[in-house]
């Protein structure tokens, strides 16, 4: 339903669920758990389906009124999953999947251990592949540029074990400078 209406949430939501897998593999998390991280991830933002489409088509910042009514995207997802009897366990990390490591997040200011681990992967999977990804309102930013963001939210924003593990992943999945790249730099 969510990428009928936006194609690009729809990639979007494949996208976490993979980065969702793979942050998975990087913690030991394996088996039916990782296979039910990856589908919270997949259905992170299906609350969006609520959103109006003028706000999520918009090219600008939203204003105060417009991110209130973003911010309901958790709990709308939470209750949409709650009626479908195959992903009624989802509901509880899609709604959490905003949440702060700090206490900070919405829609319950959960903060550290309360935030359920799966949430706690989402989110850095959902805020590292929005930032490396083009917007209506802005260009992606480069991954070396997003992991630096990712990196000052840890401990505030993020589970530092999630963010450790994606710094970790990025730098082992990323093909080795060739000698003539670092011949190059060191001059």
């Amino acid at each position: 339903m969510l990428e009928a209406r936006d194609p690009c949430a729809g990639e979007h939501a494949r996208a976490v669920g993979a980065w969702v897998g793979r942050l998975c593999e990087e913690l030991a998390i394996a088996g039916e758990a990782r296979a039910f991280a990856e589908l919270c991830g997949l259905l992170h933002d299906v609350g969006m389906i609520a959103t109006p489409e003028s706000i999520l088509r918009k090219a600008g910042p939203l204003n105060g009124g417009e991110r209130s009514i973003v911010r309901e995207h958790p709990a709308a997802g939470e209750r949409i999953l709650e009626g479908i009897a195959e992903l009624s366990r989802c509901a509880t990390v899609v709604r959490a999947h905003h949440e702060r490591w700090d206490g900070t997040g919405y829609p319950d200011g959960l903060a550290y251990a309360a935030i359920p681990l799966e949430a706690r992967i989402v989110a850095v999977a959902d805020a590292f592949h929005a930032m490396i990804s083009a917007r209506p309102y802005r260009a992606p930013i480069a991954p070396r540029a997003a992991l630096d963001l990712m990196a000052e939210g840890r401990g505030m924003q993020f589970d530092p074990a999630v963010v450790d593990a994606l710094q970790h992943l990025y730098r082992h999945t990323q093909p080795a400078p060739r000698r003539a790249d670092r011949e190059s730099s060191s001059a």
